[in-house]
């Protein structure tokens, strides 16, 4: 028995230990490390066989970027600038798109949905006085080099916009909810801008992340569906690091008291168990004939009355 219950206390102390290190991993992800992983999620992606140009391909993503949706594709930047593409996930390209920077014939675009980690971008919309309202969308471009691997592109549109559809990536919203537009560019910088007429699309004049956001500063209602994951998102990172922490040395005390406790239990039940051994064998008594029958007796002094009222005596 007390085997195992040491077994399941020390099986407890572990998983408690193991919740903390997942909390600070958690803690890693933020926006830079998450663009990092996908970008070379896609030069890896690229350099591993040949790929057709202008076909989408889901992108393989590292297992700390579990529930993140990637796409990856290759085009041809004259290609693109003259023609665009259609759809490429929840985006639509116009013509007109033309690259600056280390860029050969090709170019890679990645488009992710970043779902249940959409939270890393928190902080943005709470910035702007607004919550998330759908799922973080993005939108990147990379150039190609043998040697060099890839590097961010700059992009210019004139005379249009990326079009950012929401309609499938969002559950549906409350009714009267006023739903905006959040882009956030590859230099961090938060523009707001009003959704298209009758829709949930945006228009974007850049590359980088976007997600629909509802309501203003001090807002308390119209939310939407994923306005709960925006409120668990307020709460400090730390605040829950330093509380799992906590817990888990507090539950390894609390386990250490117990199996001290059981451990104790079971040696006093021994030691009483020996102790009423030992007083059987002494006090055995001896076996005498009585006719013919063999009775057990016992010495004199334990039966005289004399001797017992003197040792009742005394005890007064």
């Amino acid at each position: 028995m007390t085997t195992s219950v040491l077994l399941l206390l020390l099986s407890l102390s572990a998983t408690v230990a193991l919740a903390v290190p997942q909390q600070q991993e958690l803690q890693l992800q933020d926006t830079v490390l998450l663009d990092d992983v996908v970008q070379e999620a896609a030069e890896e992606w690229y350099h591993g066989r040949h790929r057709r140009t202008g076909v989408a391909y889901p992108l393989s993503l590292p297992g700390s970027l579990l529930g993140v949706d990637a796409t990856v594709a290759r085009f041809r930047a004259g290609s693109l600038r003259r023609y665009g593409v259609r759809r490429f996930g929840e985006f639509s390209v116009p013509t007109g798109l033309a690259v600056r920077g280390r860029a050969a014939a090709h170019l890679i675009a990645v488009r992710v949905n970043l779902g249940n980690l959409s939270s890393v971008y928190d902080e943005y919309a709470v910035g702007a006085g607004y919550r998330l309202a759908s799922p973080v969308l993005g939108l990147m471009f990379y150039g190609l080099a043998r040697r060099n691997g890839t590097a961010a592109l700059e992009i210019d549109l004139t005379g249009a916009f990326i079009r950012v559809n929401f309609s499938v990536a969002i559950p549906a919203l409350q009714p009267g909810a006023a739903v905006l537009c959040m882009a956030v560019g590859l230099n961090s910088s938060v523009t707001v801008t009003d959704v298209e007429d009758g829709t949930n699309t945006c228009h974007a004049s850049d590359q980088g992340h976007f997600a629909l956001v509802v309501g203003g500063a001090g807002d308390g209602g119209g939310g939407s569906a994923g306005g709960g994951e925006a409120d668990i998102g307020e709460v400090s990172k730390w605040k829950l690091a330093l509380f799992g922490a906590a817990l888990g040395a507090g539950g390894t005390v609390l386990l250490g008291m117990v199996a001290v406790a059981v451990v104790s239990i079971q040696r006093r039940k021994s030691e009483m168990a020996e102790m009423e051994r030992r007083a059987y064998e002494e006090e055995s008594l001896r076996v005498s004939m009585v006719g013919h029958v063999r009775a057990p007796s016992a010495a004199g002094s334990r039966t005289t009355p004399d001797e017992l009222e003197s040792e009742y005596c005394a005890t007064l």
